[in-house]
């Protein structure tokens, strides 16, 4: 199934995607968001298989928010695909025995699949990130590679927008000998700088083998199997449910392929259209505003 938050004339419900149409569940579910219907998914699985089989209210002008506004944590890796390590300006990455390495994202950074993106005077190198990401189903802690695909409730996508030049302009500033990696970490932490969406699909309907894609203005720029991840998602969750509880609701980005805009020199700009797409899943579609 593909199940998100739809909205339409200032009402917001739950919603199925079917046949690239919208359609309204809040006759069959009272719930008002998804991390409701994960945490007692055994109940709302057969009432929305029959509603989404059914799927007779259909909601032409209907626009997806984010499914997951505001995720119990929403984690994020870097460096996950090696070409994208070296477009970065960093030493390619072994091929073994190598540790994900993960980040947080404030839930403000958070919208939906056509919100616009905010420009800010704050934002000098503002740039895209096509992602994959998952959403958890059960509380896991200590996962294994043999159980930990068990706590997948399903797939979406992300767009970690990143500013990659915070600080840079700062007359006589003087550095401390973390700050590059502080400008990095905060530069993710901007209002509206994570689109997230359409919708989540969940796992029992695809496989765990995904192609990432980004179009800016319609040119493709990102293109890549997951299967080039380094750290696949099996590996991501044993991990970190060694450092953390992973929840209901948790969202972890897998991190993005080769093809940002820094690498290419072109940044984002007012006006752009940044297009992120996850095969099996969907597309965001966001114009960068200047705010």
């Amino acid at each position: 199934m593909k199940l998100g938050i739809a909205k339409h004339d200032q009402r917001s419900f739950i919603a199925a995607e079917v046949g690239n149409k919208v359609f309204d569940l809040s006759s069959d579910v009272e719930a008002q968001d998804l991390t409701a219907i994960i945490l007692d998914w055994m109940h709302w699985r057969p009432i929305l298989q029959k509603a989404v089989a059914r799927a007779d209210r259909f909601v032409p002008e209907a626009i997806w928010t984010s499914p997951l506004p505001r995720p119990p944590k929403f984690l994020l890796l870097a460096g996950n695909f090696r070409a994208h390590v070296v477009e970065s300006g960093f030493a390619e990455a072994p091929e073994e025995n190598l540790t994900p390495q993960f980040f947080i994202k404030p839930s403000t950074t958070i919208i939906g699949a056509t919100d616009d993106i905010p420009l800010t005077s704050a934002n000098h190198a503002l740039d895209y990130e096509a992602e994959l990401a998952v959403v958890i189903g059960s509380q896991v802690r200590n996962a294994t590679l043999e159980n930990a695909m068990e706590a997948v409730w399903g797939y979406t996508v992300v767009n970690d927008i990143s500013e990659r030049k915070l600080n840079d302009g700062m007359p006589n500033r003087k550095k401390r000998s973390n700050d590059d990696f502080y400008d990095w970490l905060v530069g993710k932490w901007f209002d509206g700088s994570a689109p997230m969406g359409p919708c989540v699909v969940t796992a029992e309907e695809v496989s765990a083998d995904f192609v990432v894609r980004a179009r800016l203005n319609g040119e493709l720029v990102q293109e890549s199997s997951t299967s080039a991840m380094i750290h696949s998602v099996a590996e991501a969750i044993v991990y970190i449910s060694k450092v953390l509880t992973l929840e209901p609701g948790d969202v972890i980005s897998m991190g993005t392929p080769a093809g940002v805009g820094m690498a290419r020199g072109r940044l984002l700009k007012h006006g752009d259209i940044i297009e992120c797409e996850v095969s099996a899943i969907g597309t965001l579609r966001n114009r960068v505003s200047l705010r």
